[in-house]
């Protein structure tokens, strides 16, 4: 039983602490007001601006320096669509950054007389986005940060009838100040350490509100009704209190979210009838009227319509008046004013069928945003991880997971660009980094990255106004292809496919899915011709540079050291082994050691007869080397300055990175050290060779991400692919 209590009192202080209102005196809120004037003076509309401003930030420019950033920024929108949902939305830059612009004119005033309509295709994500955000809203205004204040009356005029009056408008308590009065009372409020926000109250157009607009008609009506009762102003505000306001969807408190097959309410008004008669007894008969309009729950609140259709498209043509003028009337009598926060979600098809309702004065009362499919990769593999889970990258090599993506996105995009070729006259310059369309560069731009593979040249034509035509440009796409459920689909049959195996899941899969497994028409409809054999070849020009830069260490006492070894090898015979002298290092004279250094020296790759050759050039320059001696001791230091330790060193350090892995990944040797790395068999392999696939995998697991089994992998994969032979070094 003591433990049901202490459970009980728990849950009762939780509860009571975050769930109960509190109740202030009208002073007491002044008090609020004179302190925290920014906080506690916000309309709906600067109340759901700081909600989202306080979610995302500032946001990052990635080229804060340059002077041709056009400011498009990187959003990081998982506190409103994300964080603790069941169903995240996942934003992409372009739509970030139109949503964030279009918040930032809410706070800026220009937002009253609109219905803000977000319109995308099936698939498309409106829906989740939309309550994604009520959701973020609602938990937003439950916090400090995050109140808003409402006028609710308590009248007891003594000896008569008491009554708690709600204000249904949920109205600003700083509007009960008649407004003739309220400009020269807020100066005398706010004192002069507030000279700052007193400016902005004065000057800035998102504070006008505060000086144009009444409460509504029964906050009005009660204000001087009592005021000629009681003739005090004093015992008035007395009567008046504030409480938070409490937004919850559900009860439709704040937020009013119509859905297309929800019947209209059939009644023209509401009222009270017990709270109508405790005022007629206390004012006299319909001298103060408790009526109001369904809309009244949602003034100073969010009115959401979910799809422009059935009775939601009667429910937008209706409000027409009402966000045009901002007032309606209730019950053919009083007039209430509206001001809301009006929110809609349309497909492209329901566009046409409210122009065809002739409500072509309308159109002017609508602000539309895009909510398109995602267009860049970062995003668009955010939303596999939702689904699938973050694990689904330990079944893929690096980056192949953001290939399916690409391929995915590109299906969204068009293959015209007007913005692209006015900037860049010829892309076949780039086909080893991007296909001739660019549409895999403008997937970049997209997602805000500048790829280093452009030519300076090209970097510095990329002005402000090419970007703009670039973003532009992504702003009309995302509207066709394949979308969001689809996208969720076809990677949920890849994994069947091609997930769960031993080997990691690679390029190769990747372009055996999407020609031979995903429907002909589906695939001819959807992804841009020679798409995916450019991706292939920018992917493949990305892994063999990995491998080379895996593979290339630059230690000057390590080439050192070959060089001495080599050097002293040349004077043996292939099958000999011995012991270098001025390395102390234990050698295996062999075809393939030959081979791999008089690459190394040569830039090009040797065979065996070409390798043998170059070794005996090298011993004929060595025996001059020792005749300029005359027979005395050579030690490694001297032959260090000598000049052909000179010449071999500046081959070799000029062709090291470019060439290093050439005769690696055509060697049959390499080919098998690299099955057998992590097995007994490894132990086998010429150490040098050891040393390599070592450095090798150690190098592309650091550098870049893969897992042991990757860097094999990926590596066999270069080797069959004969990489080499599709990208020959300059120099071959």
């Amino acid at each position: 039983m003591d433990e049901t209590k202490k459970a009980l009192e728990t849950l009762r202080t939780d509860i009571e602490d975050k769930e109960k209102r509190k109740v202030l005196r009208f002073d007491e809120f002044l008090d609020v007001a004179k302190r925290e004037p920014e906080r506690s003076l916000r309309d709906i509309f600067q109340l759901f601006h700081d909600m989202v401003k306080s979610c995302v930030g500032k946001g990052e420019d990635e080229y804060p320096d340059d002077p041709e950033s056009i400011g498009f920024i990187k959003y990081d929108c998982s506190k409103i669509f994300v964080r603790d949902s069941d169903n995240p939305f996942f934003a992409d830059r372009l739509f970030a950054n139109r949503f964030v612009r279009q918040v930032e004119s809410l706070r800026q005033g220009s937002r009253q007389n609109r219905i803000y309509v977000y319109e995308g295709p099936h698939g498309s994500g409106k829906s989740t986005f939309l309550n994604n955000l009520l959701q973020a809203f609602e938990e937003y205004t439950a916090t400090e940060e995050g109140q808003s204040f409402e006028i609710f009356w308590d009248i007891d005029i003594g000896g008569g009838e008491k009554v708690n009056v709600s204000c249904p408008s949920h109205d600003y308590p700083m509007l009960v100040i008649p407004k003739s009065y309220r400009a020269a009372f807020l100066d005398k409020l706010l004192s002069e350490k507030m000279s700052e926000f007193k400016y902005k109250l004065s000057h800035e157009k998102e504070y006008e509100w505060l000086f144009k607009r009444e409460v509504c008609t029964i906050c009005k009506s009660l204000f001087w009704a009592l005021f000629e009762k009681l003739g005090s102003l004093d015992k008035v505000f007395d009567m008046i209190k504030v409480r938070n306001c409490k937004f919850d969807r559900r009860l439709g408190e704040g937020i009013s979210v119509f859905n297309p097959g929800d019947s209209p309410i059939k009644e023209a008004y509401l009222t009270v009838a017990r709270t109508q008669r405790k005022l007629d007894t206390i004012f006299g008969a319909n001298l103060v009227k408790y009526v109001f309009s369904p809309l009244a729950k949602t003034n100073n609140g969010i009115y959401v319509l979910m799809d422009i259709k059935s009775f939601n498209k009667d429910r937008l043509l209706e409000l027409h008046n009402v966000i045009s003028e901002g007032v309606h009337k209730v019950n053919g009598m009083v007039e209430e004013r509206i001001s809301s926060l009006f929110l809609a979600l349309m497909n492209p098809e329901d566009k046409e069928s409210i122009k065809e309702e002739k409500a072509e004065s309308f159109q002017g009362r609508i602000q539309y945003n895009k909510v398109s499919y995602v267009l860049d990769v970062p995003t668009e593999v955010k939303t596999y991880y939702s689904v699938f889970g973050e694990q689904i990258d330990l079944q893929f090599l690096p980056r192949v997971l953001k290939n399916f993506a690409r391929v995915i996105i590109s299906s969204r995009m068009n293959a015209e660009c007007a913005a692209l070729k006015e900037w860049i006259l010829d892309m076949k310059k780039y086909n080893r980094y991007c296909d001739e369309a660019g549409l895999l560069l403008r997937m970049a731009i997209n997602g805000g990255t500048i790829p280093q593979w452009l030519s300076e040249e090209d970097k510095k034509k990329m002005t402000a106004v090419i970007r703009r035509k670039l973003i532009a440009t992504g702003e009309l796409e995302g509207v066709k292809g394949f979308s969001g459920r689809e996208s969720i689909d076809l990677l949920g049959e890849f994994l069947r496919r091609y997930g769960g195996k031993p080997k990691l899941i690679n390029m190769d899969n990747v372009c055996d899915f999407f020609k031979h497994k995903v429907d002909r028409d589906t695939r001819n409809e959807n992804i841009p011709k020679n798409f995916i054999g450019s991706l292939v070849n920018w992917y493949d020009y990305l892994v063999l540079n990995e491998i080379k830069e895996s593979l290339y260490f630059y230690n000057k006492e390590q080439i050192q050291k070959d060089i001495l070894n080599y050097i002293y090898a040349v004077n043996y015979d292939v099958g000999s082994k011995i012991k270098c002298e001025w390395t102390q290092q234990e050698l295996e004279v062999s075809t393939e050691f030959f081979k791999m250094f008089g690459s190394y020296f040569t830039g090009i790759v040797l065979g065996d007869h070409g390798a043998l050759e170059f070794a005996k050039e090298t011993q004929k320059k060595f025996r001059k080397v020792i005749a300029q001696c005359q027979n005395k001791k050579i030690t490694g230091e001297k032959i260090s300055e000598t000049e052909l330790y000179q010449e071999l060193f500046t081959a070799y350090t000029k062709n090291l990175k470019e060439k290093l892995s050439e005769p690696f990944l055509k060697s049959d040797n390499f080919k098998e050290a690299v099955k057998c790395f992590g097995t007994e068999k490894f132990k086998t392999f010429d150490t040098r060779l050891k040393e390599h696939v070592a450095h090798m995998t150690k190098n592309l697991e650091e550098k870049f991400g893969y897992s042991e089994q990757g860097a094999k992998e990926i590596c066999l994969y270069a080797i069959e692919q004969k990489l080499v032979d599709k990208f020959p070094s300059k120099h071959s």
